[in-house]
């Protein structure tokens, strides 16, 4: 007897132990009935014997759910509770509830409404019920972790409105905790980044009254873009005009008055026009252009200098390559510059020939064009040369400004037309630009600003002394000289003082600079930007009093309702006694004495990793999966200085893997809610070779995830469309063949059987600058070595995931791939990618 009772209890515990949980859902938000008329004759039945289907109201009524003029009321359900007494037939009613989940979970929604109704989760249908009856509708819901919102858009019917919901866990996911509430905060998620309108890009007008804004409008669950500008008048604060499905492209202000010009194609022909904003009068300018590229207006407006764009014919079957870019397929493409007289209309090419041409700028004056050539030249590092011409627009004499300049240069006239402002690498000049310790190669990506004389033809640099990386430059007319810089993980605006020759920082609203325009008559500026845990915002800049003013933020009221965790600096000085900077992010339910696993981001390779918001690798949102992330900007990184960055060059493998490595235990140690059993590691391209070859030099990172890595420097050297031109400064004056301690010895794909741990594979099939086969390969090797490897291809993706359904696949991926290994929860990973025996 007392056997049986022991029985009889464990087969109650059992059962408890695996017994669904469900969470009730009883606080709704509720609008008052709003009555729908029915069409007319919609008793009377159709040619199939049907009368009309009330759920067609459903499906035609768009309704926003956070509508301010409805009126809301806040109720709560229990069951067979009545909602509403016999409300009359046809009336629309929503309601809104909020379900919080702690991770990826599976679930059923069931819901009982005797009505007929549209269920929405995250403004997603995921049911429509067609009967108002109080029957039980079991709907599947996949949840990430977060906030969730659910609408529904009912129709009554005539009788009392009643509602009962719960949300009943899947057996796997009892140890899932589920919130149903009212709070409509969220965390950050895939859709925030890749969905809503943002300003792409914005220019203002030479008078300073206006600004053109261009936005883009990505569509919830499609993907497709809606592109469209808006004219803003600064003095009214209002917008005056709007330019929506027109077929137009390459808008931008006249250089001197406050009129827009445009190109529009039609049947593989271009014709540019301009607009005037006062008499609303558009004018054609010149039609029938073919292959049109780009154009500039002439800054007296009397002529334009457009480049067109001509592609090569196929070579057939078989192809002869001239030079190692010949296998590239865009490579016989040639640009040529034509100049249109804007009076006459008449067109002159004034350019020709086996060499693109492409124009640098136009002399203040209006008299003389800057524009340069190119050609590979496989005798000398970089491979490529440069000559620079100055051409008389009248009469087509051609001046050469320098001839077979191995450093080629981005080149602007100064407002007194003698003198040109050169962005170019350290070594643009020779050595006048470099600022190395002895033995150390300077690295051809940390740009540098040069004075060229035209009269002496010689250069003085500008920024030898200066840390942060030249972004880009702007000569004013009133000889003022602004330069938006990558500096450590920010990009800032400085302006530089000609007599005190010293670099001084203008003061911003945003963290990461992004596009820049000025205004030709006054000292302002609308610029574009984002911050740590801030989308991108559009304002307008006074140059002199260095006040920003913020024009455009569409995305407002969505982030309005998300939060964010903190973030914070975090430095350490490395082995060679040099700081290497970093940050943390924390997610938005941040505890200090609870544990969280980490993720490790790196790039390694030449560029920081910026603090901006958003992007391919939207740090923010891991943080809102419930990780520490660390970002860190190991040795070699532009924007520090040149003789950090020169420990870039001739560096595959060496200092970035030993910062890494170091910092990342140091992180640990020093954050004591940083789970250093759960640690994994993310970095894509040349993080994505640091992160394959760093999981064979440590046991540190648990799991690992490379997105279109290189396991094989040699075999990326000659098959990545820009592998062996990249090479000239990552390795410069090194070769497969002359340093094969650094092509071999420190190439993930020969150290495969040191492998430790685990890793995730990603790459695109269509990747041209890191070819597929560099992750293929190291599965094969990896898989035959029995180690724990997965590789998840993305069919028809280059070396970005730019594809709107793909790319949230590519992420839960990611996210899932990371739950998996570092949280021990599988199941979205299994739900994604359930084995099959092949």
């Amino acid at each position: 007897m007392k056997k049986l009772s022991i029985i009889f209890i464990l087969t109650i515990f059992v059962q408890l132990l695996w017994a669904q949980k469900s969470v009730e859902i009883k606080k709704w938000n509720v609008t008052n009935p709003q009555k729908i008329n029915l069409p007319a004759f919609s008793a009377v039945k159709n040619i199939e014997g049907e009368t009309f289907k009330r759920t067609n109201l459903l499906i035609n009524t768009k309704v926003n759910f956070n509508n301010k003029s409805l009126i809301w009321k806040t109720i709560e359900v229990a069951e067979d509770s009545i909602i509403l007494n016999k409300p009359d037939s046809n009336n629309l009613v929503l309601f809104i509830a909020y379900l919080s989940v702690d991770r990826w979970t599976k679930g059923n929604l069931n819901l009982k409404l005797n009505a007929y109704y549209e269920i929405y989760v995250d403004d997603e249908l995921v049911k429509t019920k067609k009967k108002a009856d109080l029957k039980n509708n079991k709907i599947e819901l996949k949840l990430n972790l977060g906030n969730h919102k659910l609408a529904i858009k009912a129709i009554t019917a005539n009788e009392n409105l009643k509602l009962a919901a719960d949300f009943e866990y899947s057996k796997d996911f009892n140890n899932c905790n589920a919130t149903a509430s009212l709070n409509n905060k969220k965390y950050y998620t895939i859709n925030d980044v890749l969905e809503g309108k943002n300003v792409s890009s914005a220019e203002i007008s030479p008078s300073g009254k206006y600004v053109l804004i261009n936005f883009s409008e990505t569509i919830h669950n499609s993907g497709k873009a809606k592109r469209y500008s808006k004219i803003y008048n600064l003095e009214k604060n209002k917008n005056i005009s709007i330019l929506r499905n027109k077929n137009i492209s390459n808008v931008s202000w006249l250089p001197k008055t406050d009129k827009l010009t445009y190109s529009s194609s039609f049947e593989k022909k271009s014709e540019i026009f301009v607009f005037d904003l006062q008499s609303g009068e558009e004018k054609s300018i010149v039609k029938g252009i073919e292959n049109l590229s780009n154009f500039a207006w002439s800054p007296n407006e009397d002529y334009i200098i457009y480049s067109d764009y001509i592609k090569a014919k196929k070579p057939g079957d078989l192809k002869r390559v001239y030079g190692a870019d010949d296998r590239l397929p865009y490579f016989r493409n040639r640009s040529f510059l034509h100049k249109v007289d804007v009076i006459s209309g008449n067109v002159t090419q004034i350019t020709a020939g086996n060499l693109s041409a492409n124009l640098q700028d136009i002399n203040p004056d209006g008299t003389k064009i800057l524009f340069s050539t190119s050609k590979m030249d496989y005798a000398e590092v970089p491979f490529r040369k440069q000559n620079l011409y100055e051409m008389d627009v009248n009469t087509f004499d051609l001046k050469t400004i320098w001839e077979d300049k191995i450093y080629s240069g981005y080149c602007q006239y100064s407002p007194d037309g003698a003198k040109l402002l050169v962005q170019g690498s350290p070594e643009c000049f020779g050595k006048i630009g470099v600022n190395v310790s002895e033995g150390k190669i300077p690295n051809d990506y940390d740009n540098q600003l040069y004075f060229y004389d035209l009269a002496t033809k010689k250069a003085t640099s500008i920024s030898k002394n200066f840390d942060p990386a030249i972004n880009n430059a702007y000569w004013s007319k009133n000889n003022n000289i602004y330069v938006s810089a990558a500096e450590k993980d920010y990009v800032n605006l400085y302006k530089y003082n000609q007599k005190s020759k010293s670099f001084n920082k203008l003061k911003l609203s945003v963290e990461v600079l992004g596009n820049i325009n000025y205004s030709y008559n006054k000292p302002l500026a609308v610029y574009t930007g984002t911050s740590i845990s801030t989308p991108k915002k559009l304002y307008l800049l006074n140059l002199k009093k260095q006040t920003s003013t913020l024009l455009s933020f569409p995305e407002k009221e969505r982030f309005a309702n998300i939060e964010f965790g903190k973030t914070e600096k975090w430095n350490f000085v490395n082995k060679s006694g040099t700081t290497i900077y970093g940050r943390v992010y924390y997610p938005p339910f941040y505890d200090a004495n609870k544990k969280y696993p980490v993720i490790v981001n790196f790039y390694g390779g030449t560029s920081p990793i910026e603090r901006s918001f958003g992007g391919r690798y939207p740090i923010n949102n891991w943080a809102s999966n419930g990780y520490i992330v660390y970002v860190l900007q190991p040795s070699g990184a532009t924007g520090f200085g040149q003789n950090f960055s020169a420990l870039h060059v001739n560096g595959w493998g060496f200092d970035p893997i030993d910062d890494i490595i170091d910092g990342t235990k140091k992180f640990l140690k020093t954050h004591s809610s940083a789970d250093s059993k759960n640690v994994g590691c993310i970095g894509a391209s040349y993080g994505g070779y640091t992160t394959m070859f760093i999981q064979t030099q440590t046991n540190i990172f648990k799991t690992a995830v490379s997105h279109a890595g290189i396991s094989s420097i040699s075999s990326y050297w000659g098959e990545g469309y820009w592998g062996y031109t990249y090479n000239t400064c990552a390795a410069k004056y090194s070769y497969p063949w002359s340093r094969q301690d650094m092509y071999v010895k420190n190439s993930a794909l020969y150290n495969a059987d040191k492998f430790q741990n685990s890793i995730l594979l990603l790459h695109g099939t269509s990747d041209t600058n890191v070819p597929v086969g560099e992750s293929l390969q190291y599965y094969a090797a990896l898989n035959i070595l029995g180690k724990d490897v997965e590789m998840v291809l993305v069919d028809g993706q280059n070396h970005w995931i730019l594809d709107y359904q793909k790319r949230i696949k590519w992420h839960y991926t990611i996210i899932s791939w990371f739950d998996k290994k570092l949280k021990n929860q599988p199941q979205q990973w299994n739900d994604m990618y359930p084995d099959k025996n092949l």
